[in-house]
């Protein structure tokens, strides 16, 4: 990539003959979002393929399952304990890739108050096993939560 309008090479790769199913993929955030919540290595792990890149805008998290394990694993305190729960669901299957949608939701512990909330769009890829070689992810906060962010309010004329 030369210029920061290029297109990033996976847009340009090849899909695999493996194709997932709306099923698998949601098999596979229902998965995730277990994971996320149990910070338990190995269903962190049986998540992605040994070679997996983790990408976020303009970078890349991790690169290797062992490596996107150690990430997740060194946020663990920042999340356990926290009161949260998040969905996600394919929006649209292709082959071996899927993009899908969700919300994580972050709540003041014991209620149901929100703290903050994202909205996440993310797009991945999966090898012949069901497991993600590639995860891109992009995220916003709730307007209310990065006031910096917020769409201007229109006037009442």
């Amino acid at each position: 990539m030369t210029s920061l309008l290029d297109q990033p090479e996976w847009h340009h790769a090849a899909s695999a003959s493996t194709a997932m199913t709306r099923d698998a993929a949601q098999e596979w955030l229902d998965a995730y979002v277990t994971a996320w919540k149990l910070y338990d290595e190995r269903a962190i792990a049986d998540l992605w393929s040994e070679d997996a890149v983790w990408h976020y805008p303009f970078q890349i998290r991790a690169v290797g399952r062992e490596e996107i394990v150690a990430q997740w694993m060194s946020e663990r305190d920042a999340f356990i304990g926290e009161s949260f729960d998040a969905g996600y669901h394919p929006v649209a299957v292709e082959g071996d890739r899927v993009v899908a949608h969700g919300r994580t939701v972050f709540y003041h512990p014991g209620s149901d108050r929100v703290v903050t909330a994202y909205d996440n769009i993310w797009f991945l890829r999966f090898d012949h096993l069901g497991r993600c070689s590639e995860f891109h992810e992009w995220y916003a906060g709730r307007p209310e939560d990065e006031p910096d962010r917020a769409v201007p309010q229109r006037s009442a004329d």
